[in-house]
């Protein structure tokens, strides 16, 4: 068996901060195996930087995930040599710069297999398919582990549970990020496949998912376009915990974490 924590979409220096004190204390309490976390939101509510990178890497995520703001700020995906721990969506056009999927070999010699990927329905529908991408991503990587994880970072709740029910049984587990609010219906699907609409956020709860709520009123109430600045009050953690079993790839369990945050960070 091999347990894996999942963070939701970190948002900010609040978000950052949280996991430089939590991520440790989890991975030593919980026995954590592997840890990925989605990134694209931390440089300052959006894109991430090669220095943030590194932090994340020194608190003990081993892969980090991206979304809609990835290539934000592009340049960190063509530092050399190629940094294959840090992904982007799969199924941006295939000249995009950085990798969408990678395997990464534990200490032990096992492989764990990520794959990161987009939804097209309310957000960019030029895309490439998710769905077919993720399957041929899945397929092959099956010749080098069958732990396969897919970060879906998607707006649409019926694309995400479509696509967790198209590679159930293919992939260890499908989990949906973007929104920023967790969702409660974390489940094993038929064939083995754990699935979650939305992880959550790791950031300030005190806010507009991660931004400042009195920007984000203003731009409702006066329908003006107003720069958004990440909130900084309410520290809270949104993760999943799955147990995978290591030789079928198929899951275990998921469970969420949700925890309001009262140390000083």
């Amino acid at each position: 068996m091999i347990r894996i924590l999942f963070i939701g979409d970190i948002v900010g220096y609040e978000g950052l901060n949280l996991c430089k004190d939590y991520i440790p204390l989890m991975k030593r309490d919980m026995d954590i195996d592997f840890c990925i976390a989605n990134g694209e939101n931390i440089a300052g509510g959006r894109g991430i930087t090669h220095n943030i990178v590194k932090k994340l890497r020194k608190f003990g995520v081993h892969i980090i995930t991206g979304g809609n703001h990835s290539l934000y700020d592009e340049e960190i995906y063509s530092i050399s040599p190629p940094v294959k721990h840090l992904l982007r969506p799969l199924n941006l056009p295939n000249e995009t710069r950085g990798f969408g999927k990678t395997v990464y070999t534990l200490s032990d010699g096992r492989n764990v297999g990520i794959i990161n990927l987009q939804g097209r329905t309310f957000m960019d529908e030029n895309l490439l398919c998710p769905f077919r991408t993720g399957l041929t991503a899945a397929e092959e990587m099956a010749a080098h582990t069958p732990v396969i994880l897919v970060d879906f970072h998607a707006e649409a709740t019926s694309e995400k549970v479509c696509l967790a029910n198209y590679l159930d049984g293919r992939v260890s587990a499908v989990l949906g990020t973007h929104t920023h609010v967790q969702t409660a219906d974390e489940r094993i699907l038929p064939n083995g496949t754990a699935f979650i609409t939305d992880v959550g956020m790791t950031g300030p709860e005190k806010s507009a998912i991660g931004m400042k709520l009195e920007t984000i009123l203003q731009k409702y109430l006066h329908q003006s376009h107003i720069r958004f600045e990440p909130a900084s009050e309410g520290p809270m953690f949104n993760a999943v915990v799955l147990d995978i079993d290591d030789t079928s790839g198929k899951a275990i369990s998921i469970s969420r974490i949700f925890r309001r945050v009262t140390f000083k960070t």
